[in-house]
């Protein structure tokens, strides 16, 4: 057989070949690469939210976060972003198709003998608002009513996630992320909480569960979504995967009368 027409072959034997089990499962929410490794996470999403009054809002994004392994069960998180403008899957509320916002932190584990994982986390946030609406009149009036006269949006966020590691794969978990306005005189905070179970088989893991969106603050909004996802190992160092949520409930204003998200992803451990 000519070299030409086997090395494609190979190629495609080993990228369909299912694998006893991953190496590392490293899909899983509680996952910290090892010291000197890094875990890339590129995502593009789309989010659609339908108010009962007020439009539609439409968000199209995409990303790329990287966990850089140090130290023992520690990592940094760097993340970027970026919202697109276009005229389709998005309500071109932005200056131009450059929307980049930023997200630099720190992870810790910290592993118990009967097999729970605790994670804490700490990170910054910020985006540029005049880059995003631009400097004519309209925008200025809109950056001054969310952001203030502040050149820079910027926010703290932490979270607290705990897992168990059962047998055959499973592991249910949950996790809480607080956020704030760094800038914000009131100081008000938005909370994430989120409940489910994360489930390796083979060369397959998913996730399912349920998010629950709050604050206390002059607002008071809340929402319910159902969430799940799933990846494929392509082989122990790579995998494609996706996510999908649905806003099933909660209150706001103004009104919403139903909310989801999509989102692929793939991720490579090196």
């Amino acid at each position: 057989m000519k070299y030409t027409k086997l090395l494609p072959a190979v190629a495609i034997a080993v990228m369909t070949t299912p694998l006893a089990n991953a190496a590392e499962d490293f899909t899983s929410e509680l996952y910290l690469p090892s010291e000197l490794e890094t875990l890339s996470d590129t995502s593009i999403s789309y989010q659609r939210t339908n108010f009962k009054k007020h439009g539609t809002k439409e968000d199209f994004v995409l990303r790329e976060t990287a966990l850089i392994g140090f130290g023992n069960e520690a990592a940094i998180l760097a993340s970027v972003g970026n919202r697109f403008n276009f005229k389709y899957l998005t309500n071109e509320d932005y200056n131009n198709d450059l929307n980049l916002d930023y997200e630099l932190g720190v992870k810790k584990n910290l592993r118990f003998s009967n097999g729970a994982i605790a994670q804490f986390g700490a990170s910054y946030y910020t985006y540029n608002p005049r880059s995003w609406y631009g400097r004519n009149g309209e925008a200025k009036a809109k950056i001054r009513e969310e952001h203030g006269n502040t050149r820079w949006y910027k926010e703290l966020r932490g979270e607290a996630k705990i897992g168990y590691e059962l047998e055959d794969g499973l592991m249910p978990y949950a996790s809480v992320e607080v956020q704030g306005n760094v800038d914000d005189a009131d100081r008000e905070l938005d909370y994430t909480t989120f409940a489910g179970v994360h489930k390796l088989e083979s060369n397959y893991a998913f996730d399912s569960g349920l998010r629950y969106e709050f604050d206390f603050g002059s607002d008071k909004t809340e929402a319910w979504y159902m969430q799940m996802s799933s990846d494929y190992f392509l082989n122990d160092t790579m995998s494609v995967g996706g996510l999908v949520d649905y806003r099933f409930a909660g209150s706001s204003d103004p009104k919403i009368d139903y909310g989801y998200s999509m989102e692929a992803r793939f991720k490579v451990l090196f």
